[in-house]
């Protein structure tokens, strides 16, 4: 009898210690959206898009520091020495992954803490008669990238909708100690259409 207790009792330590490291695995996978992460190593979206324009914005320039005459390398140099600045990409129609146009990553000594991503087509040519559907026009549908990250992420906080002007926006998000996930998404007053702006990643406030 003790030996089936002391049985029972190492299946259960062993079970708990399995869901722990399941449990640890998935804390261990970071919010993702259209190959982006926290975690990714900036210097790679040098080569995955070519085409694309970028530039980095260091947060203090060294003395002596070269201007910005081959972009690309300045900016390949800059974000392998681990300089404190902003990055910012602006992709080509053709490179621009799952309506991702433009996009913003904060870096602190190498650290990104801060990554925008902006689902906001280029404006090409206005329609000035209807410029409130020309705009709705250029982004997805809310839903469209809303329901994809609740079916990986599960079902997000919503945010009480805050008003700028015409526009209201509503922001969900997923939380994922040390980091959280930020879907923005808007609708013009009068308007039904709503739709998706952009995602954002960034540390989870300290407490």
């Amino acid at each position: 009898m003790v030996e089936s207790a002391v049985r029972a009792g190492a299946t259960v330590i062993a079970l708990a210690w399995l869901a722990g490291l399941v449990a640890g695995t998935a804390r261990a996978d970071p919010f993702a959206f259209a190959g982006f992460n926290r975690n990714m190593d900036i210097v790679v979206l040098i080569d995955r898009y070519p085409r694309s324009s970028r530039e980095f914005t260091p947060g203090t320039k060294a003395p002596g520091e070269g201007a910005e005459d081959t972009p690309r390398e300045w900016a390949r140099e800059l974000l392998r020495a681990r300089r404190t600045g902003r990055y910012a990409l602006r992709l080509t129609p053709e490179e621009a992954p799952d309506h991702v146009y433009y996009v913003q990553a904060d870096m602190r000594e190498g650290t990104l803490e801060h990554l925008w991503l902006l689902l906001e087509t280029p404006l090409v040519r206005a329609d000035r008669r209807h410029p409130t559907r020309s705009n709705e026009a250029r982004y997805p549908v809310c839903n469209d990238v809303l329901k994809p990250l609740t079916a990986r992420y599960g079902k997000p906080d919503a945010l009480a909708p805050r008003w700028e002007e015409a526009l209201e926006s509503f922001d969900y998000v997923w939380t994922q100690l040390p980091e959280m996930m930020k879907l923005e998404c808007g609708r013009y007053h009068g308007r039904k259409t709503t739709f998706a702006i952009g995602v954002t990643f960034e540390q989870t406030p300290p407490r």
